[in-house]
């Protein structure tokens, strides 16, 4: 699981290169979709983020 999808998921992930995973994968016979999105572009994971993050500061702040 990613907050973003840089160049790890875009070349290793899913790269033409013949040692990519969705390479490997249509090498074996899979049809591949690739969807290159990391979770942090998910606004409910972004509100769950910051909602945590507030939580932890707050916790903090108690002591």
């Amino acid at each position: 699981l990613m907050m973003v999808a840089g160049d790890h998921a875009n070349n290793d992930m899913a790269g033409d290169e013949p040692d990519s995973f969705k390479s490997q994968l249509q090498a074996e016979g899979f049809k591949v979709n690739t969807y290159i999105h990391g979770l942090g572009e998910n606004a409910a994971v972004q509100k769950l983020f910051v909602e945590r993050a507030n939580d932890s500061w707050d916790a903090l702040q108690a002591k």
